[in-house]
């Protein structure tokens, strides 16, 4: 094998990589711009369904005043339930164990009377 041929053997290699990377190329910038598309729609559709779920739930507040405001105090009331009882779950955690606690439950089996050890 000549110098030459291993030349030119390297040259078609090199372009047929090139047209190969060319391809690859051009159906990723095409994939990528029907996925960008595809996103495009969906985020349409889902802004016309969050516009169309707004404009009912602004009549129904309008329509019906009272209820509107049982379901915002309602609301606020189960936030607050929520928030009393994490307080109350950090506040139990943070008071110290009695010495020698493990917190396991002992006791029978077959009668189920249970003795907490702490």
């Amino acid at each position: 094998m000549t110098t030459e041929t291993i030349s030119t053997a390297a040259n078609d290699a090199v372009e047929t990589a090139e047209n190969k990377l060319s391809k690859a190329t051009e159906a990723a910038s095409k994939k990528l711009a029907e996925a960008g598309e595809a996103t495009s729609k969906a985020a349409t559709a889902a802004k016309e369904k969050i516009s169309a779920a707004t404009e009912t739930t602004v009549d129904s507040a309008k329509k019906h005043p009272v209820a509107a405001a049982a379901i915002v105090a309602g609301t606020a009331a189960a936030v607050a339930g929520a928030a009393f009882g994490v307080s109350k779950l950090i506040e139990k955690n943070q008071q110290p164990k009695k010495a020698g606690s493990t917190g396991v439950k002992t006791g029978n089996a077959k009668t189920g009377a249970n003795k907490s050890t702490r």
